[in-house]
């Protein structure tokens, strides 16, 4: 009789064959065949995520920092993995993987940079491979496995046991410190590290569930800083100005508007003649709409700068005035419909939080009920650690499917309990989430209304308000049926666990013939269940992923809005600003200024548009046509292209913060 599963016992058969005792003697080739099992596992019983402009970005920070790495024997490859959870790892040889939930956490390359580096750092110091003995390597894998299968994570085998891996204490400071070493040589920010650990300690006090998975291997946030801040790159004692110059500068460079800003006035406070920060800081003030201000500050950088500093201030000077010259000054524009339309929108988000709020409710009953059928269920998978499993044989299939399973089983948890938590609420006292984000939305719409007099700025904004309300409401009803969805997939789930149960508990009934392979008797009854159990499963999966697709539309179409709000299109000048982040993120400038004037398209569109482009291999123009053509929005086209909404969301998340991005602002809300 089969008894009950350790799902990573080829890799501790692999490991058994190939790693020497003591287990500091390991090779490099060994260490990279050790890591290539652990990832052939990691594929099979995850879903690894193709998205060819989230992919893109990943691998070009990540080979800007293994340009800098000193094991030049080690082929460094990187993954990204189908998730929510907050979390990144790596194990040997070279193997470093990112869920993408942590994507949708960073807030620039260099923050990524950060992550990734202290991965690296982890393989760079061998870190996995000079224990003193077998069992923490092998301690080592159980904890990785814990990281991606729900048959070991979710049911608890090995967590339970203890068993769940951390690197010590001092490991994960080496990592960090070697993170920013390859940073500051690859040219990236090495204050980011900081900052993302700051972010981290503001979501752990304010969502500590997104946490737990990270925190389970890597220390609390705040401790790391600490050291951090003690290390060269970051010790404010060691720092030269030129250093924080060169810094700001590159933020400049990569269109990280608000973060140089910041920067540059940190060098300014010390050095007030800096004719370059200056410059820059009047350049990243005309981005951020702070018009009186970047004329003041550049007129500041022509005055202390050379010949060379002195011309780009003059023409960023003239360009500052031409904006004045061309502003909208309506007098009494005719507020009354938009006020209307902003009083609807709120009533529609009243009445979207009313329904969703039953439906989360009933959603998280029936995540605990398959959470509690899960546990239960764990104890009846079969252990096949005592078995060898051959190519082609009959356990070799039961073992492949139950790979399935899982990763079936994984996703359609995951994606639904994203959903489910992360809609939020505009209960009073309840506040949180994607609704009240529409909400703060509303707010900020309504604000400028009621100006008397109004802003220029804002009046240029008036024209796309109708767009924005539509997006808003369309939001609305992404959300309604995102949960509704989610509680679909789980009734699915409901009914595919009761298949697995069965076919499982025929499983553990089934005997082993002379050669060690399942009687074939016994497997032919066993088929029908398996196939059931398989498709069950992989349908409740794949309800679950529509659910988070129409989650990810719904905030795909709150930053479009954003981006809107932000003002970058009322003049050619700070258009050309977007343009210019766009150019480098996605080497390409969207939708030429006159055109999108033209055409009403709004700002938060253009950028929108120049993604789904950017990641379906088609020009930002032939996007807007096909939305117009199809009367579709930019969101919906990226939908209906098959691109996933998390990797729009991702990216419109990062653009909107090249402009609103504020760490020690964020540290106090």
């Amino acid at each position: 009789m089969i008894r009950r599963l350790v799902p990573i016992a080829l890799i501790v058969a692999l490991f058994s064959a190939t790693v020497p005792a003591p287990a500091y003697a390991l090779s490099t080739s060994g260490e990279v065949q050790l890591g290539k099992q652990a990832d052939d596992d990691i594929v099979r019983t995850s879903v690894i995520d193709g998205d060819p402009l989230l992919n893109k970005w990943v691998n070009t920070v990540s080979e800007k920092l293994w340009a800098q790495t000193a094991r030049k024997d080690v082929p460094y490859n990187i993954k990204i993995i189908n998730d929510s959870t907050i979390n990144a790892f790596s194990t040997l040889g070279g193997y470093l993987y990112l869920e993408e939930g942590l994507l949708d956490f960073v807030q620039s390359d260099d923050e990524l940079a950060g992550v990734i580096g202290h991965e690296t750092g982890h393989i760079e110091r061998r870190h996995a491979v000079t224990s003193n003995t077998k069992a923490q390597i092998l301690n080592l894998l159980f904890g990785i496995a814990s990281l991606f299968s729900p048959f070991i994570y979710r049911f608890g085998q090995i967590a339970q046991a203890g068993l769940l891996a951390k690197m010590a204490r001092v490991d994960e400071l080496q990592a960090d410190q070697y993170g920013l070493l390859l940073m500051s040589r690859a040219g990236y920010d090495p204050q980011a590290m900081v900052t993302f650990m700051q972010h981290l300690g503001t979501l752990d006090k304010n969502r500590p569930d997104l946490l737990t998975k990270y925190l389970e291997s890597h220390p609390e946030p705040d401790k790391r800083i600490g050291h951090l801040l003690g290390y060269e790159q970051l010790d404010p004692t060691k720092v030269t100005l030129q250093q924080q110059l060169v810094a700001a500068v590159h933020d400049y460079e990569t269109a990280r508007y608000s973060i140089a800003a910041l920067n540059f006035q940190k060098i300014l406070a010390k050095d007030p003649t800096n004719a370059q920060a200056l410059l820059d800081l009047g350049q990243s003030q005309l981005a951020l709409g702070q018009v009186n201000k970047s004329e003041q500050t550049l007129a500041a950088a022509a005055q202390n700068g050379n010949e060379q500093t002195r011309g780009v201030a003059a023409a960023g000077i003239a360009a500052l005035r031409a904006i004045e010259r061309k502003r909208v000054n309506l007098t009494q524009p005719n507020l009354a419909p938009l006020r209307t339309q902003i009083d609807a929108a709120q009533s529609t988000l009243a009445q979207a939080g009313a329904e969703i709020s039953s439906r989360r409710d009933e959603g998280r009953d029936q995540i605990k009920s398959m959470q509690n059928r899960l546990q239960n269920i764990s104890y009846e998978i079969p252990d096949f650690s005592h078995i060898q499993i051959r190519p082609g044989s009959r356990v070799e299939a039961v073992y492949k499917d139950l790979e399935v399973m899982s990763r079936s089983v994984d996703a359609a948890l995951d994606h639904t309990q994203l959903v489910i938590s992360s809609t939020g609420s505009i209960d009073k006292n309840k506040e949180g989430g994607v609704l009240k984000d529409t909400q703060d939305i509303l707010h900020e719409l309504r604000a400028p209304l009621e100006q008397t007099p109004m802003t220029a700025d804002s009046i240029a904004i008036l024209p796309n308000y109708p767009r924005m309300l539509s997006d808003i409401n369309a939001s609305n009803a992404d959300l309604i049926r995102a949960n509704d969805a989610a509680r679909a997939s789980l009734a699915m789930l409901d009914v595919a666990l009761g298949d697995l149960d069965e076919f499982l508990k025929q499983l553990q009934h089934s005997q082993l013939d002379n050669f060690g392979d399942i009687n074939a008797s016994d497997y032919n009854l066993l088929i029908p269940l398996m196939r059931k159990a398989n498709d069950s499963l992989g349908k409740a999966a794949i309800a679950s992923s529509q659910a988070v697709q129409l989650y990810n539309m719904a905030r795909s179409r709150q930053l479009g809005a954003r981006i809107t709000m932000l003002g970058v299109g009322t003049s050619a000048q700070r258009y050309a600003t977007l343009q210019r982040a766009l150019q480098v993120r996605f080497d390409s400038s969207g939708i030429d200024y006159t055109a999108m004037l033209h055409d009403g398209i709004a700002p938060g569109d253009v950028v929108a548009a120049t993604i789904v482009a950017a990641d379906t291999n088609s020009t930002p123009a032939e996007i807007v046509a096909e939305a117009a053509s199809s009367h579709r929005t930019i969101a919906e086209v990226a939908n209906v292209r098959g691109m996933s909404e998390q990797a729009l969301e991702i990216f419109l998340g990062l653009v909107y913060l090249d402009y609103a991005d504020d760490p020690q602002k964020e540290l106090h809300t």
